[in-house]
């Protein structure tokens, strides 16, 4: 039945776009899987072949336009894709599966648990997996969720084939401890399967589901025995994203772990070191991690350095981390520009350590190849120097040199924000923190103010009362800001004011939380108001505490979280609400085959981007391009050996396009998702995805269900890798490879 489901399904993609994607995954696994959701009734035997017709295939975007639509009505489309369920073939039921899921809710939920009993197992594997990302979606407790356990370890019982792969997706997502015996049994399966199984306990360990003694052990053995690459790898990123409330006693978890330092597999060596963080093994696994400061692989190196300069750390480590740093500056000068992330992630560590002769040493020496050499680009150059001289400025108390740093070559909104941490360090003489606070309030840069409020609270216990009653004032004002990433940064900031202030008079500041709570509809802002309303108990600010229970799902979900912390009735969370399509054309993308060329300082990224799994998100992208609005942009965030995020407006990260996207989180039956070179919509919560997008540097399979996946890098990963915060798109294009049908 499962190949009868592929050559059904497989024309819903234009037959280059599926040839291409299945080519750049692991192809065990999408043989099967990477069609179950483009589908086409028959495959085109003899095409070329004389006395040979190719069936003709119909043309299925009247459906797929039907559904996106729908689904971008979110609980005003239920119905529609009810209908499309019960009235279509199965490449409409996998189509409407999917859409529900996305949907969510209470009514979106009932019709996918009723579709647990369908008679085709393909069916009900794609109705299992909708059900997991209805609930990542609708951020279920474990508690909330726990009814639905039953149903889908039933229907796993009747999965099947490449169809197993979701169902255990789907149990990673949506199972509970329960699942864990039936996901261990799948540890022992194809490799795929086994891969799936570990990826799938490495979703209960996100979700604070902690692994059973005889499942920890389950996996170790898989870790440590099975001649499979993929399932050792999957077994170990089970362990790095393990839920670990208490110190496990099963002794083979740090040699285990420790071995795999040292594995053959870059990846596997890096998660390997991120689990012996989780499991509170810094210490023990101390020379493993030392040698993998100077890994070949810098993704490898920069977990080594975040593990022996993080909590867990000795403070000799420093030490170590400093020398491995200078030592793989050649490498920087020969223009391999992936090395930048591992010296300033060493240098971003050693902040504290400035003081120990053997850092100072290597700081002073990492500024002086900066100011000197010509080798590296100029942006790589400046945050090295900038963040050394910071480091420094620690360890000597002196807080001026920083200001002055790079000689501006780094851009004030990148360089002073090092001012303004330093400042919150109590770094330098009171009169010095003083003028430069001054100073960072008054620039002309939003970016600029907006760090420098965060810095005001901890001059709160030496200033005088005139001082306090000037500073709630910078704070009520920013909070009355329309520059979103000002406001959004006072919210923050509140709370330490309020802890500040103790048991004085805050009124001031609860005012001014109440007043924008009360008019605020964007939900990054809106959210946090109503926390805040919520966690300090303002009774006055119940009113917008019930408004917001007509906003958005991150918006709605806040509002009921301060009404239960005032002591008031919380009504059942509703269904979401998104009625109003976004403003871009989605019937011109789908069913056509595009590509998004990005020229950036660091060469070119060919993204291929995927219509027939996130519509919405691929017309908006190509909307914006056309325009021009990711021309310019800088990439404001970069987490090396994870990701690297642009499109914001603002360059700030609180930006966006003016519009919300509905969320379109793809499943194992849409295509790789989030591995290397893996682009998603970036995102506060459910339908607040904008510009914001973001490119992966290595496989974070936790993403996948929950955010938009949108395509992936066909070319440019290393230009990808080597991009910095402050590095920009020059020009962005579409290339329309071929389009839709109209």
């Amino acid at each position: 039945m499962l190949v009868g489901t592929i050559r059904d399904l497989r024309c819903l993609n234009a037959p280059r776009e599926y040839d291409a994607a299945m080519s750049r995954v692991r192809a065990a696994t999408f043989v099967g899987l990477g069609c179950l959701l483009a589908a086409c009734p028959s495959s085109r035997p003899g095409r070329g072949t004389p006395g040979v017709v190719a069936p003709t295939v119909p043309d299925d975007r009247p459906l797929r336009i039907s559904v996106a639509r729908a689904e971008a009505q979110r609980e005003d489309g239920v119905h529609e894709l009810e209908e499309v369920l019960r009235a279509s073939a199965r490449p409409g039921k996998l189509l409407a599966l999917r859409g529900l899921g996305r949907i969510g809710g209470a009514n979106a939920r009932r019709v996918l648990l009723a579709s647990l009993g369908d008679p085709d197992p393909e069916v009900t594997a794609v109705a299992m997996a909708a059900i997991g990302v209805a609930r990542e979606l609708d951020e279920l407790s474990v508690e909330d969720n726990a009814a639905n356990v039953e149903a889908l370890h039933a229907a796993f019982a009747n999965t099947t084939g490449a169809g197993r792969v979701l169902a255990i997706e789907a149990l990673g997502r949506a199972g509970d401890q329960r699942s864990q015996p039936l996901l261990v049994a799948e540890l022992a399966g194809t490799p795929e399967v086994a891969e799936a199984a570990g990826i799938a306990l490495a979703r209960h360990g996100r979700r604070k589901i902690a692994l059973t003694p005889a499942t920890l052990t389950a996996v170790i053995s898989a870790l440590t025995s099975s001649p499979d690459a993929r399932t050792r790898s999957a077994a170990t990123y089970a362990l790095a994203r393990a839920h670990v409330p208490t110190p496990p006693s099963d002794p083979a978890v740090p040699g285990a772990l420790m071995t795999r330092v040292a594995d053959a597999d870059p990846g596997l060596r890096a998660q390997a070191i991120l689990a012996i963080v989780k499991f509170k093994l810094v210490s023990t696994a101390g020379a493993q991690l030392t040698a993998a400061l100077l890994d070949r692989d810098w993704k490898v190196a920069v977990e080594a350095v975040r593990a022996l300069t993080g909590d867990q750390a000795e403070a000799a480590s420093a030490d170590a981390v400093a020398t491995a740093l200078v030592r793989r500056l050649p490498a920087l000068d020969d223009g391999v520009e992936t090395e930048a992330h591992v010296i300033l992630e060493g240098l971003r560590g050693l902040q504290k350590s400035g003081a120990r002769p053997v850092v100072a040493t290597t700081l002073r020496t990492l500024t002086q190849w900066a100011s000197t050499t010509t080798k590296a680009p100029a942006l790589t150059r400046a945050w090295i120097e900038c963040l050394a001289t910071s480091a420094y400025a620690r360890g000597a108390n002196q807080l001026a040199p920083v200001a002055a740093c790079s000689g501006g070559a780094l851009p004030d909104h990148l360089r002073l924000p090092l001012v303004a941490d330093l400042i919150t360090a109590k770094v330098g003489s009171l009169a010095e923190r003083r003028t430069q606070l001054g100073t960072l309030l008054a620039h002309k840069d939003v970016r600029v103010r907006a760090a420098a409020l965060g810095a005001l609270t901890a001059a709160w216990k030496e200033s005088t009362e005139a001082d306090h009653r000037s500073t709630i004032g910078i704070l009520v004002s920013a909070l009355a800001s329309p520059e979103p990433i000002l406001a959004g940064t006072a919210v923050e900031a509140t709370d330490g004011f309020y802890e500040a202030i103790g048991a004085g008079d805050h009124a001031t500041i609860d005012a001014a939380v109440i007043a924008r709570a009360a008019i605020e509809k964007d939900p990054d802002l809106s959210g946090p108001l109503l926390e805040l309303i919520g966690k300090r108990k303002l009774a006055a600010g119940l009113d917008a505490c019930r408004a917001g229970l007509a906003g958005g799902p991150g918006r709605a979900k806040a509002a009921r979280g301060c009404l239960s912390a005032l002591g008031e009735a919380v009504p059942e969370a509703a269904s979401p609400a998104h009625a109003v399509a976004p403003p871009v054309d989605v019937s011109a993308v789908i069913g056509a085959s595009l590509e998004w060329h990005l020229v950036t300082t660091r060469g070119e990224l060919v993204i291929e981007l995927r219509p027939d799994v996130a519509p919405w998100a691929v017309a908006s992208i190509v909307a914006l391009t056309t325009k021009g609005s990711y021309d310019g942009l800088e990439f404001h965030r970069v987490v090396p050996g994870f990701v690297v995020q642009g499109g914001d407006p603002t360059e700030s990260g609180s930006g966006g396009p003016g519009y919300a996207l509905p969320a379109e989180p793809g499943t194992a039956a849409d295509g790789p998702g989030y591995v290397t070179g893996g682009v998603g919509m970036a995102d506060s919560g459910r339908d607040s995805a904008g510009s914001q997008w973001f490119v992966m540097h290595a496989r974070a399979a936790h993403l996948d269900g929950r955010y938009t996946w949108v395509g992936s890098l066909r070319s440019g990963q290393n230009s990808a890798d080597a991009l910095l915060i402050g590095d920009k798109v020059v020009k962005a294009t579409i290339a329309i490879k071929s389009a839709a049908h109209n």
